[in-house]
């Protein structure tokens, strides 16, 4: 099923925010749900009640019920706490915060980190301890340590990258070196600065690029500082590979994923003064084959990827700072049909796809600055049935 006509649709996806169509025409024309039927103050579908200044949503069944959970991180520059939402057949009917110290959070991600079958959480803060909480298995965390030293966090990725068989600590620094913190048996974690002549990290994407079992880093650098591709050598060394999206734009956000379906990984590239980008992969790893898309007046801050429609293509979804936040279906000859997923213009620090209800289809989630946090289902398979 193909929507052939995003400007029409446009206006529809969340058309409560601006307008007052009843849920059922809501329900029967916009690829994304968002429930507002006690009106666009008070919105069904969010992640609590208070507007913070949030800056990542990490997800994962938390308790072991089968179902997707949200960790909220939150702050940036200011101390706020963060939050946990527990998802009870695909509602968020329990909160509650993170431990009992709060700091500048840019991160709070969830992966295995003992080996111990649960989801642990990882909090990357600026300029502040990173804290490592251990899940009990029932969603109960507790403080076990910290980890690294205090530098300006914008991310943290959690990733085994040295195929030990533990999950490491990736944290990206603007104004210090990226460091990665490899994480032994007993949480014996040694941190190592990777070493860069420039630093303006905001993210970090772990992939395999060059098909040879080891997870390589591509950075999203801002500042004018171009992108970067490390390539894993083995024995926790890394070799730069190549600079790429030099120009007068910075990058906030990377994914990688195949979009063209030639079996190399294309990197995605969420940007502000300048249009997005996909760099095509091949067997050289020269990337440079560029498809470009979204608005190059847009200031772009995140970016994730999943088969929207299921029509066997991933899709891309970005969340955009003070301009409405959008999917792109891809077609796969190079061009891309755009829906917004809002009229409205949030500040969106951070977007992620799951499903959230168990239907088989990936659901969105907006991580807002100064804003609720907003979730929508995704309403695909009604329009195709």
């Amino acid at each position: 099923m193909r929507l052939t006509n995003s400007k029409v649709l446009s206006p529809l996806i969340f058309a409560g925010l601006s307008f007052t169509f009843p849920q059922l025409m809501i329900a029967q024309t916009s690829p994304f749900i968002f429930r507002y039927d006690m009106g666009i103050s008070e919105p069904r579908f969010t992640l609590g009640t208070e507007k913070n200044r949030t800056s990542s949503i990490s997800t994962g069944d938390i308790d072991g019920d089968g179902d997707m959970d949200v960790v909220v991180a939150n702050g940036r520059h200011w101390v706020q706490p963060n939050e946990i939402y527990l998802n009870t057949k695909g509602r968020f009917t329990t909160f509650y915060q993170l431990g009992n110290r709060h700091s500048t959070s840019y991160a709070a991600e969830l992966a295995d980190m003992d080996n111990d079958g649960d989801l642990d959480i990882v909090e990357g803060n600026e300029l502040a301890p990173h804290r490592l909480y251990l899940n009990d298995g029932l969603g109960n965390f507790k403080l076990h340590s910290a980890i690294g030293t205090e530098t300006s966090t914008r991310n943290i990725i959690l990733k085994d990258v040295d195929r030990d068989g533990f999950n490491d600590v990736v944290i990206c620094n603007r104004g210090h070196r990226n460091i990665i913190c490899f994480n032994g048996e007993g949480f014996n974690f040694q941190c190592v600065e990777i070493e860069t002549t420039q630093n303006a990290t905001i993210d970090i994407e772990v992939a395999d690029l060059n098909n040879d079992g080891l997870l390589d880093l591509i950075l999203a650098n801002r500042d004018k500082v171009p992108n970067a591709i490390l390539i894993n050598k083995g024995n926790r060394k890394f070799e730069k590979l190549m600079d790429f999206g030099v120009g007068t734009f910075e990058t906030r956000s990377i994914a990688v994923a195949d979009i063209n379906k030639d079996d190399f990984q294309d990197i995605i590239t969420a940007n502000i003064n300048g249009a997005n980008a996909v760099y095509l992969g091949d067997k050289e790893l020269t990337f440079k084959k560029v498809l470009r898309f979204g608005d190059e007046k847009e200031d772009t801050y995140c970016v994730d990827t999943s088969d929207f429609n299921q029509d066997g293509l991933i899709d891309i979804t970005v969340g955009n700072y003070k301009s409405p936040s959008a999917v792109f279906l891809n077609s796969k000859d190079g061009s891309f049909e755009r829906i917004n997923l809002s009229e409205h213009a949030f500040k969106t620090y951070d977007i992620k796809v799951g499903d959230i209800n168990q239907d088989g289809w990936p659901d969105v989630l907006l991580a807002n600055s100064d804003e609720y946090n907003f979730y929508m289902l995704n309403n695909f398979k009604a329009l195709a049935d």
